[in-house]
């Protein structure tokens, strides 16, 4: 029995605000690896199975967004962005001045 390895390759993702194909990453597919557990009685290895994933290497060359949001958005939805948006407008609204430095 054979095992093709297969290696990382770089491919074009949508943007999570614009929704064009702008951004390069690097996909990683998942794979199987083993983990080594050592006592003085004896050794036992375990294999698991990896994610696959994705490796922001540009941000997006249409709508401006650096890198970092790009990754942030991804792992973290676009949805909760525009919820601390939502929050801090309505803060605004309610008469709170000053600025606001914390993350919810």
């Amino acid at each position: 029995m054979t095992y093709e390895l297969k290696k990382p390759e770089e491919v074009m993702i949508e943007c999570p605000f614009c929704h064009k194909k702008t951004i390069n990453a690097t996909f990683i597919p998942s794979m199987l690896q083993s983990k080594t557990s050592r006592t003085s009685a004896k050794s036992v290895t375990k294999f698991y199975q990896t994610k696959e994933k994705y490796e922001i290497n540009s941000g997006c060359k249409e709508c401006g967004k650096s890198q970092k949001e790009v990754e942030k958005a991804l792992k973290e939805g676009k949805s909760d962005m525009d919820k601390e948006k939502r929050i801090l407008e309505r803060l605004k609204k309610q008469g709170l001045s000053g600025e606001i430095t914390t993350k919810f």
